[in-house]
């Protein structure tokens, strides 16, 4: 009895394991179109573009842009900025029918957060200016940036006259978030130790505090 007990349970566990290999690889898949699907979108019209109207003052905050495209889907890009310090900390980007993406993206986050519409290439300026002033400080942008910049296609930062000034009273500021680890912590403190001198920059640790 016992021996029939523990064949089910191995018999369980490779079909679970064989069912998490195949999410993971449909997951894949379809992570790995992104890059050919946002540059078709490129080219479509902005549907929105907003930054949370706190951004300046929390230093971080969520930086939509969304395009909608002729089959009726909405190829979109949610920048988690740092203005502070870190540059694009997170991106949320994907392709959806227009009812998900407003129900569950754009109606869902406005509502949570006060946004300020912005015009697209004062968007792009903005991101693109707290990822150089990241870079700068040795500290890259979140790993899916890269796909992510797509979405921007020929919109010109240099079109827009607005002004940007990141970091806080003149200096890098760091807070640290939930889920930035030890590691990540002593990484990103030692860049801006490299990079700006024992009194070039400020941080605060502790995810109460962000």
């Amino acid at each position: 009895m016992g021996l029939n007990v523990r064949r089910r349970q191995k018999k369980l566990e490779r079909q679970r394991a064989k069912q998490k290999a195949e999410r993971r690889a449909l997951v894949r898949r379809q992570s790995g179109g992104l890059p050919a699907r946002f540059q078709e979108a490129a080219s479509a019209p902005v549907l929105h573009c907003w930054a949370i109207r706190e951004l300046w003052q929390a230093g971080i905050g969520h930086v939509l842009l969304s395009r909608q495209l002729d089959n009726g889907n909405v190829a979109f890009v949610v920048f988690l900025v740092d203005v502070y310090c870190l540059g694009v900390k997170d991106v949320i980007m994907n392709v959806l029918p227009r009812a998900v993406y407003d129900a569950n993206i754009h109606e869902r986050m406005t509502k949570r957060f006060p946004v300020v519409l912005l015009k697209p290439e004062c968007c792009r300026k903005l991101v693109e200016g707290a990822v150089q002033y990241a870079l700068d400080l040795g500290l890259p942008p979140h790993a899916d940036y890269r796909v992510a910049k797509l979405i921007f296609g020929s919109i010109a930062a240099e079109a827009c006259t607005q002004q940007y000034v990141y970091g806080k009273d003149g200096k890098p500021l760091f807070v640290s978030g939930p889920y930035d680890d030890d590691a990540k912590c002593r990484f990103v403190l030692r860049a801006l130790q490299d990079h700006c001198g024992p009194d070039g920059y400020h941080y605060l640790m502790g995810p109460a505090l962000v």
